[in-house]
């Protein structure tokens, strides 16, 4: 132990030395400052963590709270009583109509003409079968004016008897897939079917005709076929009475009126004799003077569809037929007892008759309204409580649009008149629908406004 003692102390002092020379030799290193940012970084990342899991956790008890669903913005529709939309007829925007019923009134030889455009209120041909029967009386006239090829109401017409064969293939605006043809005036167009080749030659049986008879006097004044044949000759067979006659229709992209006699019939049958590629539109059974109505309504139409009819055909329609007065009679198939806000129905009629009015340029139009529908309520037969919404809407139309108004509504005895009229039989079961009689009854109502209305105009003259 002795003898290993001074080698002991020489480490421990050696030990000494090199600490002793360390510490006064190399420059001292900032230990504080070191573990002061070790610190703060420590103190950063548990901050960071404290505050995700307290994001997380405001992130959980938001989800579980119900959420606060956003207010819907609700159109605010101020209400309409039945006594606000009273009368508002206004027939002075039609004066040119009346300034050209004037000459015919002096017994000038001028042909009057009136396009009478509605839906199943007035189809059929029976209201507008009586008013035209009455001004022709007056005013004179033969024929009933225009007629379609085929339509499915033509055998409940009282003006004309009209039959055809069950092959003709029906185009109709109340189709989507349909309105990319080129439809005509009364919403349809119809197309022969191709005939068949038998051993012998042709098939008749799959010839297409159409045939028309006189009814009530109604003579079938100058028939004029109406159609539109782009591809192939059209060859035609027609009995006219007892006489039969043929004809080859030219090949031509615009409309043709074909005219089949200058005389007064009694019966005229058409058979076609085509490839399948023709448009046959329908007839017209008007004379050179008089006056004429034009029914053009079509079951379940709203009036806004006119924007469906290819503007070339409307225009050499219009040009044909150069009507002196437009009659456009809709809301039937708009209205809904629960609905309050028509005005996406305005929109889209104001639409249309701007469209109608470029094709017609000057010639006058005038809306008619609604008339009263019935709706049941606890049992009880009551107007829709919607037509006064609806009625202001027509009245606001015919007001931005610069044409006539008539109040069909207010004519007819305005609210609740649906009971009294489906008791005196005047409207059908539905309290919506004119009878026979009441279309009759409604023929004369609307000659009387007119003649009341014309009648005015000749005192302000």
């Amino acid at each position: 132990m002795i003898k290993g003692f001074p080698k002991l102390a020489v480490i421990v002092f050696l030990t000494i030395l090199v600490f002793a020379l360390y510490t006064l030799l190399i420059p001292k290193y900032n230990y504080s400052k070191l573990f002061k940012q070790g610190n703060d970084s420590l103190l950063v990342l548990a901050s960071d963590i404290t505050q995700r899991d307290s994001l997380q956790s405001s992130k959980l008890q938001e989800e579980s709270k119900p959420k606060k669903k956003k207010k819907k913005y609700v159109k605010k529709i101020k209400p309409v009583s039945f006594d606000e939309i009273i009368g508002g007829d206004n027939f002075t925007n039609i004066k040119p109509f009346f300034s050209k019923l004037k000459k015919l009134d002096k017994n000038e030889k001028v042909k009057v003409r009136i396009a009478y455009f509605g839906d199943s209120i007035t189809e059929s041909d029976l209201a507008t079968n009586r008013l035209r029967s009455v001004w022709q009386d007056s005013l004179g006239g033969k024929g009933i004016g225009f007629l379609p090829a085929v339509s499915k109401l033509s055998q409940y017409r009282a003006s004309i008897k009209h039959t055809y064969s069950n092959n003709w293939k029906e185009y109709s605006i109340s189709r989507k897939q349909d309105r990319a043809y080129p439809l005509g005036l009364f919403g349809n167009v119809a197309v022969p079917s191709q005939i068949k080749m038998d051993s012998l030659g042709i098939d008749t049986s799959s010839v297409s005709w159409h045939s028309f008879s006189m009814m009530e006097g109604n003579w079938l004044a100058k028939p004029t076929l109406m159609v539109l044949n782009p591809k192939a000759p059209l060859e035609i067979e027609y009995l006219a009475n007892r006489d039969t006659l043929r004809k080859t229709i030219k090949v031509s992209d615009k409309l043709q009126f074909i005219s089949l006699s200058d005389s007064l019939l009694k019966y005229l049958s058409i058979s076609y004799y085509p490839q399948d590629t023709t448009y046959v539109y329908g007839l017209d059974f008007s004379d050179n003077k008089g006056i004429y109505l034009d029914n053009y309504s079509l079951r379940g139409n709203k009036g806004n569809n006119f924007l469906y009819l290819e503007k070339s055909i409307l225009e050499q329609a219009f040009a044909f037929f150069n009507y002196d007065l437009l009659i456009l009679h809709y809301g039937a198939n708009v209205t809904d007892p629960i609905m309050k806000d028509y005005s996406w129905y305005r929109i889209s009629m104001k639409k249309n008759i701007r469209y109608l009015k470029e094709t017609l340029q000057e010639t006058p139009i005038i809306l008619f309204s609604v008339g009263d529908r019935g709706a049941m309520k606890d049992s009880l037969w009551l107007s829709s409580p919607d037509l006064p919404y609806l009625i202001k809407e027509q009245k606001r139309i015919a007001k931005d649009t610069d044409i006539g108004f008539f109040n069909v509504f207010t004519a007819l005895g305005g609210e609740n008149s649906n009971v009294k009229l489906e008791k005196n039989k005047i409207l059908t079961p539905d309290h919506t629908h004119f009878t026979r009689k009441g279309a009759r009854y409604f023929g004369d109502l609307l000659y009387n406004k007119f003649n009341d209305e014309y009648l005015k105009f000749l005192e302000n003259k």
